[in-house]
């Protein structure tokens, strides 16, 4: 499993906290095993989604600093630099949702329209929220190529994903086993995490991203 290290395994933590903290992903999860007539197979079909969506956004990603090498000599500073710019991106919105952290508004739209999904539907929003989401992408981006300059293999690379899919998706995962486990009884926890969530998420999507964005611009600064 050439490339793995512990190492790779500690800055890939980095853009995943940026997808796992993400409000939006979490909200629409505890709104599905709230609301929806069929809980735990829309959860669980959201979650399968947003899995899948991550590993192949990931893999993507992962392409770039061996196309890179493939028309042109291999140079450590072309991954510095993508990972400069995915730093950049997440610092310029943290910053901006930083300026935006006391408005919480009304409830969206789109929560209500989620609580009548299907379990294919719920599977096809799980995806949309990775893929449609600009500082998700740049998360993804950021590990893909951290992997891509990384490793060497497929089985390692596919190692290196998993891990990566897996941690940024834990805060998913999570209420989805716990009612899984428990039902029904852990709806009065999961309707104060829903409140509390959606009251400060742009307070702590900005923090996660600024903190992580400059992780990341101190990474390219480094050189890898």
């Amino acid at each position: 499993m050439t490339g793995l290290s512990a190492a790779l395994f500690g800055q890939l933590t980095a853009p995943a906290m940026v997808v796992a903290l993400s409000p939006v992903s979490i909200v629409a999860v505890l709104v599905l095993l709230l609301h929806n007539d069929r809980p735990r197979p829309a959860s669980v079909a959201f979650l399968l989604g947003r899995l899948v969506a991550l590993a192949a956004a990931t893999a993507v990603f992962l392409q770039v600093p061996r196309l890179a090498d493939r028309f042109a000599q291999p140079d450590p500073a072309v991954t510095a630099w993508l990972l400069g710019v995915f730093g950049a991106v997440c610092v310029g919105l943290g910053a901006w949702l930083w300026a935006r952290r006391d408005d919480a508004g009304a409830q969206p739209r789109w929560e209500a329209r989620i609580a009548r999904l299907s379990w294919v539907g719920a599977a096809a929003i799980g995806a949309v929220f990775v893929l449609a989401n600009p500082k998700m992408m740049a998360a993804n981006g950021a590990a893909g190529v951290l992997i891509g300059a990384t490793v060497a293999g497929g089985f390692a690379a596919a190692v290196a994903i998993g891990f990566y899919t897996v941690l940024a998706s834990c805060t998913v995962t999570a209420p989805v086993l716990a009612y899984v486990l428990f039902g029904a009884r852990i709806d009065p926890a999961l309707a104060r995490a829903k409140l509390w969530i959606q009251r400060r998420r742009n307070l702590v999507t900005s923090v996660v991203l600024m903190v992580v964005g400059v992780a990341l611009l101190g990474a390219a600064l480094r050189g890898i």
